[in-house]
């Protein structure tokens, strides 16, 4: 099963610190975490500040790094099946998601069987916030459209 994956970080500078995570199954089943003790809003660039911190939804979303460590290799582990990563910056995205799984890996998560390639085009992506009316650099709205995208709306 694809797992849909996506992060928001502090900057895009080598180093950046995460803010939140979110994983889409195949059945548009999500995780999506924002961390509490990973970052300052000082950290944060200009850029971070104004389109990826007022989309946060905060709540129950919010917790520390343990807590979504976790949470989320239990959530890959509930999935039952084998899971491969799909997503559209691994470079981004996938270091965050190896940092914080370390110490919870989930036996079912496979990276060595490589990543999904995704590409969503700038058409696609506004036809989904239009459709669904999600905010782009939000992790979860962001792996949703990845999902639909790929798998159909």
């Amino acid at each position: 099963m694809r797992l849909f994956l996506d992060t928001e970080f502090t900057d895009l500078v080598p180093g950046n610190k995460l803010i939140s995570i979110a994983l889409v199954d195949e059945d548009e089943n999500f995780f999506y975490a924002e961390l509490t003790d990973t970052y300052e809003v000082s950290d944060c660039s200009d850029f971070c500040k104004a389109y990826v911190l007022p989309f946060l939804k905060g709540g129950d979303y919010r917790m520390t790094r343990i807590e979504c460590a976790q949470k989320l290799g239990n959530w890959i582990e509930d999935r039952n099946v084998t899971c491969y990563i799909a997503n559209d910056a691994p470079s981004w995205d996938l270091p965050h998601l190896e940092r914080l799984l370390e110490d919870a890996w989930p036996e079912n998560l496979d990276l060595e069987g490589g990543i999904y390639p995704i590409h969503v085009s700038d058409l696609d992506e506004e036809a989904m916030v239009v459709k669904y009316d999600y905010d782009i650099h939000c992790a979860l709205d962001d792996a949703l459209i990845m999902k639909k995208v790929t798998l159909g709306y």
